[in-house]
């Protein structure tokens, strides 16, 4: 899978501690794998055969992954912990688990191998909620979630509320796709006779398979168990994925990673088409530009990138990789301009950024725009505001101002759900907030802060209109 991602802007809070440099930062595509069989009273055959394989099938696609087999609940708590801990805003996050499941009053439970409860409500307690995994990552700031649950095997665990064995339908919030070995209810072949279980087997294979959606993945998934099991088994997907996510871009390397397809030049298009395919000219991988990035080469990420525009001007992910260049090198205007076309292009661009307040400073706090939407959310400190996730049509201003203290802001009016309009100041978030015995906090800004604030302001303004 080749993901640069969503662009990050990370701008450390000098108030919260001293200052560091300035640092932009790629996406990352990280995954936690569980498998659990080696329970002492129900083994399974598989399940440690299918984490493995499906934890060299995401590396294979350039997830970070994490591996661990037969898991206590401690330890299941603890990779869980492990994975949210690195969790960025944007990032790209897998979690799989096979293994036995269990649904009690409609909740669905993971069952780690040191599982002993005596009654339903101990269960609860001995097992780890499977929707506690989804929104932990949900809630770290991940961009698109991905929950594959091969837990629907047929248990022995005397449960009256364990409908038919399997699991039950969950919910999913924005950006996350949970996937089933079968439907609501029912119960999935463990498939002793082979090395991995029916769904995994499939699902191995489909993310193998280059120039494939996260749908178009599941879908294939979804018809071969079906055609494999004579219909017995079904394989379910809930998604409220927006947009294409495709996990490993075709072989000529068209297809995004998040986003719509980009809308090439017709003329670069027919150009292309007119080569024989051993005559065309290789265009540079942009996993390389990424590589160059983030050994500090930012001459040899912004040509890889540049390269690969000139084929494809509105390429996302190039456009990304060529904003994080403009922004690490302090060219604050072709930065704005660039991000702009990144964002019109199907980017989001998360802010860490000082949220001001006029008695106590500022503290830590994140603002995620892209085409549609503008999110703001605390991250640090105390606020006595609310987090929000809006229209981004409800911007009514963005401007870049000051204070009489002479410290750069980013000065926000936004209409709420109610129409009503809120105002917000942020400060670049290098500023520090020293004690002053005269009177109110005492900021004080880095150089660059003016520029930067200006930046932001007209990336706003432009991407905001129509």
């Amino acid at each position: 899978m080749r993901l640069v991602g969503l662009l990050f802007l990370i701008w450390p809070l000098a108030a919260q501690g001293p200052q560091r440099d300035l640092r932009l930062e790629p996406p990352q595509k990280l995954a936690l794998v569980i498998g659990n069989g080696n329970y002492p009273k129900w083994p399974l055959r598989n399940p440690a055969n299918d984490a493995q394989a499906v934890a060299r099938a995401l590396t294979e696609i350039g997830f970070a992954t994490t591996t661990a087999v037969d898991v206590t609940l401690p330890n299941l708590d603890r990779a869980v912990s492990g994975l949210v801990s690195r969790v960025r805003p944007g990032d790209v996050v897998a979690f799989y688990y096979a293994g036995h499941g269990i649904q009690l009053e409609g909740e669905n439970y993971l069952v780690p191998v040191d599982f002993d409860a005596k009654d339903e409500t101990d269960a609860k307690y001995a097992a780890y909620a499977a929707s506690r995994v989804q929104e932990r990552i949900e809630k770290a700031g991940a961009r698109v979630t991905l929950v594959v649950l091969d837990a629907c095997r047929n248990n022995p665990f005397a449960a009256k509320r364990a409908a038919g064995g399997g699991l039950a339908a969950m919910g999913s919030g924005k950006g996350t796709l949970i996937a089933f070995a079968t439907a609501p209810g029912q119960t999935a072949d463990d498939n002793p006779n082979g090395n991995n279980g029916l769904f995994t087997t499939h699902l191995i294979t489909a993310l193998r398979e280059p120039g494939l959606t996260l749908d178009q993945v599941f879908n294939r998934v979804r018809e071969r168990v079906h055609n494999a099991s004579g219909g017995r088994q079904v394989p379910w997907t809930v998604s409220s994925v927006i947009g294409d996510v495709y996990l490993r871009p075709g072989a000529s390397g068209e297809g995004p990673a998040i986003g719509p397809p980009p809308v090439q030049n017709p003329l670069a298009r027919l150009m292309t088409n007119s080569v024989a395919p051993a005559e065309r000219p290789k265009v540079p991988d942009i996993a390389a530009g990424n590589a160059a990035y983030q050994r500090g080469d930012t001459e040899e990420a912004a040509r890889v990138a540049q390269e690969i525009l000139r084929g494809d001007a509105n390429n996302r992910e190039a456009l990304q990789l060529l904003a994080y260049v403009h922004f690490r090198e302090q060219h604050w205007d072709l930065f704005a301009s660039t991000a702009v076309q990144a964002l019109r292009a199907g980017a989001t661009l998360p802010f860490n950024v000082g949220h001001h307040h006029t008695l106590t400073g500022a503290h830590a706090a994140s603002l995620t725009v892209s085409r549609d939407l503008i999110q703001y959310q605390i991250t640090g400190g105390n606020c006595t505001g609310k987090n929000f996730s809006l229209p981004l049509a409800n911007l009514v201003a963005a401007r870049a101002t000051s204070n009489t203290q002479g410290v750069p802001f980013l000065s926000l009016k936004i209409n709420d759900e109610k129409g009503k309009t809120q105002n917000f100041n942020f400060v670049d978030p290098a500023t520090e907030v020293r004690e002053n015995p005269n009177g109110l906090p005492l900021l004080v800004s880095p150089p660059r802060a003016a520029q930067l604030v200006q930046a932001v302001a007209q990336i706003l303004q432009q991407t905001r209109q129509p």
